[in-house]
């Protein structure tokens, strides 16, 4: 029998197409957008900048970001470290508290 899949990437060839998706997933995953991919993106933006604008400047990116920053909230962004926390949240499905405070004191540090 003849192989009907080749990997596009390394030139395997399966016969069946459940090891070639196999092999795709395992040997070739797809690297999920970081927030270095997104800080990348927003270079020359001039920050502070609204949702829309924020949107229109990452036009020319890879459609996962432009996907990513259409989803953040829509709000004004101070600067790259302002959206890098909108994508966490995104992300993590929560959002972070204003007043968080560091190291393992952080608890003791918030009382009065």
């Amino acid at each position: 029998m003849m192989a009907q899949f080749t990997c596009e990437i390394c030139g395997a060839t399966f016969e069946q197409k459940s090891r070639y998706e196999r092999h795709m997933l395992t040997s070739h995953p797809t690297r999920a957008v970081s927030a270095a991919d997104l800080e990348k993106a927003l270079r020359g933006i001039d920050f502070p900048v609204g949702h829309a604008d924020l949107v229109d400047a990452v036009r020319g990116e890879e459609r996962e970001i432009r996907d990513i920053v259409a989803q953040l909230p829509s709000r004004r962004y101070r600067d790259a470290a302002d959206v890098a926390q909108a994508f966490g949240e995104l992300r993590t499905h929560a959002q972070a508290a204003d007043d968080q405070p560091g190291g393992p004191g952080g608890e003791r540090s918030k009382r009065p």
